[in-house]
């Protein structure tokens, strides 16, 4: 609807420095001259539009203007309070609390109850690391904001430790864990690091000149080759197996038993998969992941005080996942 698309422009307008009719026209897949009427109608309501020419210019509404809190629906202020409510728990920062405050009082009176409720509550940490995780992030966001160096120790798979000296970038939490973008002084290249392998961290004096470039969500490290790994599991265990490893390749027997079929990266994780759910499990596909998870089984055992598995029980496990940094 044209409605729509006028407050998207205008937040838009809001968000960034100046925008191209021709930019506005590809995202809201609409021709240029919509845009030039769009742009007229906008301004025509009272949102000041100023125009730009030449190659840097641009349309952009009046650094001046002031916008009215009516624009901001109630459900709106309500998804901004629970973002900023789980970023703020994972920054503490004070200025973000401030805002946090700020947006809480543009909320309906008579309806605070209904607008502090939580109804979807954001926690980006992990069960059992919370602290260790927190105070990682609450040391490094202060280094990318004031480009101070930072060196740690790092311990990739398959790799000994290393000494680090990053140039710090940005904070991501992906999937269930927290990463560092950063320019890596060692490789002479961007990396990201797992915050959960950084050791010994120290925050430099020194400075840097923040380099071109910033954190792309699609630019994934390079991915281990992918397996498929079939496991079967026994009667009694096939609940538990179907809500770990169910989908349209979990197939249950007339005996009981279950089978689930998996295309997965290969590493040692998946040894510590499979152990971890307990007995009642076996690899069935393939061969020689079968066999290392039993040589991984003996030699736990023979660790122990169980039946031991001798040298063969203790050999090293293969380690397949590629390290990005």
């Amino acid at each position: 609807m044209k409605l729509d698309r006028l407050l998207s422009i205008v937040v838009l307008l809001l968000g960034r420095e100046r925008m191209k009719a021709e930019e506005l026209a590809k995202r809201f897949e609409v021709t240029a001259r919509t845009i030039y009427r769009d742009l007229d109608a906008i301004n025509a309501s009272g949102i000041p539009i100023v125009a730009y020419p030449g190659p840097g210019g641009g349309y952009c509404i009046d650094p001046d203007y002031t916008i009215d809190r009516r624009l901001f629906g109630f459900d709106d202020l309500r998804a901004i309070v629970a973002a900023l409510k789980g970023v703020n728990s994972a920054l503490e920062d004070r200025a973000m609390g401030a805002a946090l405050e700020k947006i809480e009082s543009l909320g309906p009176r008579g309806r605070a109850a209904e607008f502090l409720e939580d109804r979807v509550v954001i926690d980006l940490f992990p069960w059992g690391r919370r602290d260790d995780e927190r105070r990682l992030v609450k040391l490094l966001e202060p280094a990318i904001a004031e480009r101070r160096l930072v060196e740690f120790s790092y311990s990739s798979y398959g790799r000994a430790a290393e000494r680090r000296a990053v140039e710090p970038m940005t904070l991501v939490f992906k999937s269930y864990a927290w990463y560092l973008w950063a320019y890596c002084r060692l490789r002479g290249e961007y990396r990201i690091f797992k915050l959960s392998r950084m050791r010994e961290i120290e925050v430099k004096l020194e400075r840097f000149k923040r380099r071109a470039g910033k954190y792309e969500p699609k630019a994934e490290p390079p991915q281990p080759p992918m397996i498929e790994l079939v496991l079967g599991f026994e009667a009694g265990r096939e609940a538990e197996a179907e809500e770990r490893f169910g989908g349209e390749d979990f197939e249950r027997d007339a005996k009981g038993g279950a089978k689930a079929r998996l295309r997965v990266p290969e590493g040692d994780w998946i040894l510590g998969m499979v152990l971890g759910f307990g007995p009642g499990v076996s690899v069935l596909e393939p061969e020689r992941l079968r066999r290392s998870l039993a040589e991984a089984a003996s030699a736990i055992a023979e660790g122990n005080g169980g039946a031991g598995a001798g040298e063969k029980g203790k050999k090293e496990i293969d380690r397949g996942l590629p390290d990005n940094s």
